[in-house]
């Protein structure tokens, strides 16, 4: 917790550490942004996972590896289960952070996890997933990505199948990554709250992965939310590729404004870029975030929503 906050962030890629070059999450390390020892150090009471799958998996492949990286997230919370717990919910979020430990839940991202069957959904939300991400970088067989490839002009006919079919299964569809036309063909679509997981706001930072002021206002009518990025290309892309961490808070107050206090978040992308803000270095930074927000005159429960609160109130 920071100043009695329970504090979410929506996307790390920890996994890919985890299960390529055998990082013990339990154990501090001097590289990387994130690990149990420094999640506590930072106030990290809770972290979203991401079982990322590279385009290479289209190939064949893909669903094993995203088993395998979300049975490292089960592995690392029975390993620890003095400091850490797999959660599927805000309340067993909440019970965890109670008992002093950090709740590991989990998302996937790129759809190609689903190696093209639906029902394969039931067997991520098995091991945990709680989101999907229905591209990355590379449009797919279920919908069109952002700088992607526009194979569909937003979602494929199954895309839709898709995410008709995401409810049932628990998992929250994430629109980090997602092209324009997708994002609102899946706003007109759902009728659940959606999350944009790890983006952060076009008007500050103007990048195909950021979302533009009418999407953050979709966003707040589907009472979902946008988890900021913490890489320094969303932040502040062009001239200044290195700015200080405080345009982290710059676009949380951006998406604030724009959308409301309930529908911002954190979605840092902690190990899954080069080069997060500058003095952001990792999870151990995070009180820096609730010290800039008091200071710019947020109060106590405003800074609890964006901190946690928000991510906890869509997961449900």
């Amino acid at each position: 917790m920071i100043d009695g906050a329970l504090v979410v962030d929506g996307h790390l890629d920890t996994p890919l550490r985890m299960v390529d070059e055998g990082l013990d999450l339990g154990e501090r390390h001097a590289d990387g942004h994130a690990d149990l020892p420094r999640m506590a150090d930072g106030g990290l009471d809770a972290a979203f996972l991401a079982a990322w799958i590279d385009p290479a998996y289209a190939a064949g492949g893909a669903l094993a590896r995203c088993e395998s990286l979300l049975g490292s997230i089960v592995e690392a919370a029975r390993r620890h289960a003095g400091r850490a717990g797999l959660a599927t919910d805000a309340a067993q979020v909440r019970a965890l952070a109670a008992e002093g430990r950090v709740a590991l839940l989990a998302g996937v991202e790129n759809g190609q996890a689903l190696e093209g069957r639906i029902e394969n959904l039931e067997r991520l939300a098995a091991l945990g997933a709680r989101y999907l991400t229905l591209t990355w970088m590379n449009s797919n067989e279920w919908a069109d990505a952002a700088g992607g490839e526009r194979l569909h002009g937003g979602l494929s006919d199954a895309g839709r199948e898709l995410v008709d079919a995401m409810p049932r299964a628990g998992i929250l569809v994430d629109l980090s990554h997602a092209s324009v036309e997708t994002f609102w063909q899946v706003l007109e679509r759902v009728d659940r709250p959606v999350v944009v997981s790890h983006s952060a706001t076009e008007a500050l930072g103007p990048h195909p992965r950021n979302v533009s002021d009418d999407q953050l206002r979709g966003l707040a009518a589907n009472g979902g939310l946008v988890g900021i990025n913490f890489f320094s290309r969303y932040l502040a892309p062009g001239a200044d590729e290195d700015p200080p961490w405080t345009a982290i808070v710059d676009h949380l107050e951006r998406a604030v404004e724009v959308a409301g206090i309930d529908h911002v978040g954190l979605g840092s992308d902690f190990d899954g870029m080069p080069a997060p803000a500058r003095g952001m270095d990792d999870v151990q930074d995070l009180p820096k975030l609730a010290a800039e927000l008091e200071r710019r005159g947020y109060g106590p429960d405003e800074r609890a929503r964006i901190l946690g609160g928000n991510w906890l109130r869509v997961l449900g």
